[in-house]
């Protein structure tokens, strides 16, 4: 080895010996994902923070995946977001996933995503999340996210996530709202092969709450593959037939006692294709490639096999 080549490797070992030594500061946002895998597994959740056995029971299926990260599609601290009872409801079943060092000290989670130092747990705002007061505020100390932390996306692996805070009523107005405008571009400018929106009032749903007209955004034009949401308590896949994409999802059956009934709402069988299950308590596991991402849904009562499947291919 030459003398500049000599310099040159001692200076790179004494650089990884300093940069070995740096303490991780807390208080930097350590959490934002761009993990470049070529695959990923996650699980999905919704409208499960009522701490007892049905929540229990779920989140144990969704450990038992050993999935990468898991995502909510809000409703994770019922009745009123408080945060006295936000470790019962969230932390108590899920703080393997959660790194929130800037929650109260008496709040940090302190399982393997606090080893690692890697955030796994992702979700949107309920209305019951913002029923708090002032709102949000419990949800936003708690939790360690992206951007604002209440509209933020992610990457993970062959995958994108945008995910939005609908507030108590689900009025956010497309076009011209500024969450709507930071999605469009968002998704514009994303390079991942799929998109997923996430958010808590679903589009269009049978359940009790039904349709959220408000929500219909033309999701299709923006390139999104699939919409998942929660708020009515119960499982469902919505495919339009006007638009194979997105395929709407709704997960609201992870964890609340009260469970809704799927023909509560109607919606037009010339338009929609509708599977719906208001029976059981279930999550849903998605595995992602750069080619293929398949949605599975589980129930407590039957885990060895999904009750519902499908496919998107690219």
């Amino acid at each position: 080895m030459d003398l500049k080549n000599a310099l040159a490797f001692a200076w790179l070992l004494f650089m990884m010996s300093a940069c070995a030594k740096l303490p991780i500061d807390p208080a930097l946002p350590q959490i934002q994902v761009h993990n470049q895998a070529d695959s990923v597994t996650f699980a999905v959740i919704g409208d499960f923070g009522n701490d007892g056995q049905n929540e229990a029971d779920v989140a144990a299926m969704v450990k038992s995946w050993n999935p990468e990260f898991v995502v909510t599609t809000g409703d994770n601290n019922y009745p009123t977001g408080s945060i006295s009872t936000i470790y019962n409801n969230i932390g108590k079943h899920y703080c393997d996933f959660i790194y929130n060092p800037d929650a109260p000290a008496d709040l940090q989670c302190k399982g393997k995503a606090f080893t690692d130092k890697q955030n796994r747990f992702f979700p949107v705002p309920g209305n019951h999340d913002n029923y708090s007061l002032p709102a949000l505020q419990p949800y936003l100390d708690y939790f360690t996210l992206p951007g604002d932390e209440r509209n933020y996306d992610f990457s993970w692996g062959p995958a994108h996530f945008f995910t939005l805070n609908t507030g108590k009523f689900g009025q956010l107005a497309c076009c011209d709202s500024p969450e709507a405008k930071w999605t469009t571009d968002a998704l514009a400018q994303s390079t991942k092969p799929f998109k997923f929106m996430i958010f808590h009032h679903p589009p269009f749903s049978t359940g009790s709450h039904g349709n959220n007209t408000k929500m219909q955004w033309p999701f299709s034009a923006m390139g999104v593959d699939v919409v998942m949401s929660g708020h009515d308590h119960i499982y469902s896949r919505i495919n339009d037939k006007q638009n194979p994409y997105p395929v709407y999802v709704i997960t609201g059956n992870s964890g609340n006692p009260n469970l809704y009934g799927c023909g509560s709402s109607v919606l037009d069988t010339n338009r929609f294709d509708v599977v719906c299950d208001d029976k059981n308590w279930g999550a849903v596991k998605v595995k992602v490639s750069a080619t293929k991402a398949v949605f599975e849904y589980y129930t407590v009562a039957q885990q060895a096999f999904p009750t519902d499947v499908f496919i998107i291919t690219k």
